[in-house]
């Protein structure tokens, strides 16, 4: 089966919400014992990925893959950038109004600043920029004292790789798959020299604009990998042996320094999209109601924190979990209907972002085998 063959059919929904999930239940390790030292998959893999770091890899594969379709079907480059600045603005302006007016006080905490006119700017300006804003004296007795949402981290990262990809159309780049596919390859290359050698850099101006090295270098192959199976979605054939062979890959790598650097974003690209449009697997109407994962992702952690701050010491991770995700899925439930489905088109509003991505505003665009 290929992918260009099933598009209209797929399990985006599902994979985006469970994934959502499982950020909750890995974060319950830190938030709630103090340490992910026990987390499930930091374990099985040796220390080198947990279930939130798999899930956050995952949902930049799916970006890559959807937001090229929805770049290469927009009509004109600001009609794509409206679309991406209504799915991801409205719903953070809102979280971080209530990190800073209903969380932050229950925390006990304050602005980094002052005064009011500095609060002020310090809340625009990293809302803006995607952010969580400064604050100080949060959640101290907390095992992970200091934060409000910790999750919102890798949102501004999701928006840049907006921006790289309208560049990317603006350009032809879109049309040139071979280069994108070289640029997939040399970005892991380069993941694995960060890596192996442990660079870390950042701190001055461009840092601070556009992100940490490190975290680039972890992320942009994950949604490069998602770029380069929608642009070779004609060719890429989805088949219950090859994600056999990922599967048995990402477990050899476990055992190897730097494997799953090196593997995931290769492997973790084929099993997301032969989950995602495995026939056999009937939930392609999970996301009727709504795209909860947003939600899910941006209310998670100051919930489990609150949670763990009303129990008044460390917090076994299941429990936490099991306490965190209903209260969480209700959250995402009001984001959605109270605020993010507003500002979508109104035809799309019963929809979501799976939808527009795959169908899009004009008819599907045939790739030629020679690009």
């Amino acid at each position: 089966m290929r992918i260009d063959e099933s598009m209209k059919g797929n399990n985006f929904d599902f994979l985006r919400l469970t994934l959502a999930v499982l950020v909750i239940f890995s974060h319950s390790f830190p938030l709630g014992a103090g340490s992910e030292i026990h987390e499930p998959l930091r374990v099985l893999t040796h220390g080198q990925m947990t279930l939130g770091a798999f899930a956050v890899d995952l949902f930049f594969v799916m970006s890559g893959f959807l937001i090229a379709g929805s770049a290469e079907r927009s009509r004109t480059l600001g009609s794509f950038l409206r679309k991406r600045v209504s799915r991801i603005y409205p719903g953070f302006v809102v979280s971080a109004l209530l990190m800073a007016l209903v969380v932050l006080p229950l925390a006990s905490g304050t602005f980094a600043e002052a005064s009011w006119p500095a609060r002020l700017v310090n809340f625009v300006l990293q809302t803006l920029r995607l952010q969580e804003f400064h604050v100080s004296g949060a959640f101290v007795h907390n095992p992970y004292p200091g934060v409000l949402n910790g999750s919102v981290w890798s949102i501004q990262y999701e928006f840049w790789c907006y921006l790289g990809v309208a560049m990317m159309a603006a350009v032809g780049l879109l049309r040139r798959r071979g280069w994108v596919l070289a640029c997939f390859v040399a970005s892991v290359a380069i993941s694995v020299a960060f890596q192996a050698q442990g660079w870390i850099f950042g701190g001055k101006l461009a840092g601070r604009i556009l992100g940490s090295p490190q975290l680039w270098a972890r992320l942009l192959p994950f949604y490069l990998a998602g770029v380069v199976f929608y642009l070779f979605r004609d060719r890429i054939k989805l088949h219950v042996w090859g994600a056999s062979l990922a599967l048995a890959a990402l477990l050899v790598a476990s055992w190897v320094h730097v494997g799953w650097t090196a593997v995931f974003p290769f492997a973790g690209a084929y099993l997301v999209f032969y989950v995602a449009f495995a026939r056999w697997i009937p939930l392609q109407r999970v996301g009727r109601f709504g795209d909860f994962s947003y939600g899910t992702y941006l209310y998670a952690f100051p919930i489990e924190q609150l949670l763990v701050m009303a129990f008044g010491h460390a917090v076994a991770p299941w429990l936490l979990f099991a306490l965190a995700t209903p209260l969480t899925l209700l959250a995402a439930v009001v984001s959605w209907y109270a605020v993010e489905r507003w500002f979508l088109r109104p035809e799309r509003r019963k929809e979501n972002l799976v939808a527009e991505a795959i169908e899009g505003e004009r008819p599907l665009p045939v790739v030629s085998a020679n690009a």
